[in-house]
């Protein structure tokens, strides 16, 4: 027997009951996320006035009262349904417009955004139906979301201006760098019609950001 091959081996210490537990969410929580999983889904589809909660609960696998005992009202699903995904995207936003001189980062936050919206890309739907749509309890919350978004590309070059700033013409870039963001994720009929392959393939994603990059420059040098 090889020598040391006695030797006690270091011990792994294990999780505790408590540290366990916190890693893994309830069945509560899992069936909250897989109502907000349908929800996103439904009223991206629809539109908040169009959709209905029974379509909601049937896509999550409930009955419809199984909702109300995670969600009051169809209003405080959608408004759940916008802080899990915008939140995150805002708060991101804003650490990215910090790290970089304003310009430049307001040239590359498109790419910023794709990432970002790659993980709920129904959002790209709900964002032109609060755009486009009829006022409603629903799109409010959503123009409120996008005035805050939209917001922070303006505000943030204002602040670094040495001088006067068109706040309109400047206003009307940020919008469109961020039709042609999202417009991306609209898209994936025609990518279909087109034989390009799936909008969220990693080379269609590198070509769409790559394209951002070169019209985010010029648009910013106009």
């Amino acid at each position: 027997m090889a020598a040391g091959s006695n030797a006690a081996k270091p011990s792994v210490a294990e999780p505790s009951a408590a540290e366990s537990n916190a890693a893994k969410p309830t069945k509560g929580e899992r069936t909250a996320a897989r109502i907000l999983d349908a929800a996103e889904a439904v009223f991206a589809e629809r539109g908040f006035e169009a959709a209905s909660l029974r379509e909601i609960a049937r896509r999550a696998g409930l009955q419809q009262p199984g909702l109300y005992n995670h969600f009051e009202s169809k209003r405080d699903l959608y408004a759940a349904v916008l802080d899990r995904a915008l939140t995150p995207m805002a708060a991101a936003m804003a650490a990215h417009m910090r790290e970089a001189r304003p310009r430049q980062a307001l040239a590359k936050l498109p790419a910023v955004m794709t990432d970002l919206l790659l993980e709920h890309p129904q959002m790209a739907a709900l964002f032109q139906q609060a755009l486009q749509g009829e006022a409603s309890p629903g799109q409010e919350l959503m123009r409120g979301w996008l005035d805050r978004l939209l917001a922070q590309g303006v505000e943030t070059v204002e602040r670094s201006a040495a001088g006067p700033v068109d706040r309109a013409g400047l206003a009307i870039q940020v919008v469109a760098m961020f039709n042609v963001t999202t417009g991306y994720f609209l898209s994936q009929r025609a990518l279909d019609s087109l034989g390009a392959g799936d909008l969220a393939d990693p080379a269609n994603v590198a070509r769409q950001k790559a394209l951002l990059g070169r019209i985010g420059r010029a648009v910013l040098k106009s």
